[in-house]
């Protein structure tokens, strides 16, 4: 578990604030990081969301959940499309033992500007179990809830997948890209057990760093952070 401590604000952080609007992270049905009902992303542009935070679930269990979503828009919407990196780290309980049976789902909330009235669409499903993760874990990934769902896939190694074809209709002018990744850790996954998702090496922890005193003339030297990462409760 990485420890908490005062700081200024890191380049990471700012770099969530600046992008937040357009892109939102939710866990477990709580929104947690940036706009879950997200500005869509405009023609010709690229947006990244990162992230990273600690989850606690009522079990008393707690996981890092850390990485970027990003979403990258062309001149119509056509060819619009998301990516992501990301990791669910368990970092253990109030005694430090394994794990119960918990399920852990990160929700990516997204949209794009078109000026098409619809697009076929495909999703992807990559990812990797750390090595002594408990065997009855899984992993599974839909878009939009119900749509393109893959999986489960089970430890151990890496798992990679792609969809089939949908077609998707603008509402309102917007496409919609919702896509949930969900995490099971099977009781027993001892502490430090990871699923990492969209690709199948583990994801770097970000290190916060001082912000630059460069940048106090610009007024961002008095935003300070309390702690380096989140701490919620589900």
């Amino acid at each position: 578990m990485r420890p908490n401590f005062v700081s200024l604000v890191c380049l990471f952080a700012l770099a969530a604030a600046l992008n937040a609007g357009y892109i939102g992270v939710g866990v477990n049905g709580t929104c947690e990081v940036g706009s879950c009902t997200p500005t869509p992303i405009p023609f010709n542009s690229t947006e990244s969301l990162p992230f990273d935070f600690t989850f606690a679930l009522p079990d008393g269990d707690m996981y890092l959940i850390y990485g970027a979503f990003t979403g990258t828009n062309d001149s119509n919407g056509a060819g619009s499309y998301n990516t992501y990196a990301f990791e669910v780290t368990y970092e253990g309980n109030a005694t430090g033992g394994p794990s119960a049976a918990d399920t852990i789902t990160v929700q990516r909330d997204a949209a794009f500007q078109t000026s098409i009235g619809s697009a076929d669409f495909y999703t992807t499903f990559v990812g990797a179990f750390s090595p002594g993760i408990a065997a009855s874990s899984s992993a599974s990934t839909c878009f939009d809830g119900t749509l393109a769902c893959l999986g489960p896939a089970a430890p151990p190694g890496s798992f990679h997948q792609n969809s089939a074809t949908y077609p998707i209709t603008e509402v309102n002018g917007t496409f919609l890209d919702d896509k949930t990744f969900t995490s099971n850790f099977g009781a027993g996954s001892p502490v430090g057990s990871y699923i990492v998702w969209g690709q199948t090496v583990p994801v770097p922890v970000p290190t916060p760093e001082p912000l630059s005193l460069g940048l106090l003339p610009l007024g961002l030297g008095g935003i300070i952070v309390l702690r380096a990462r989140l701490r919620r409760a589900a």
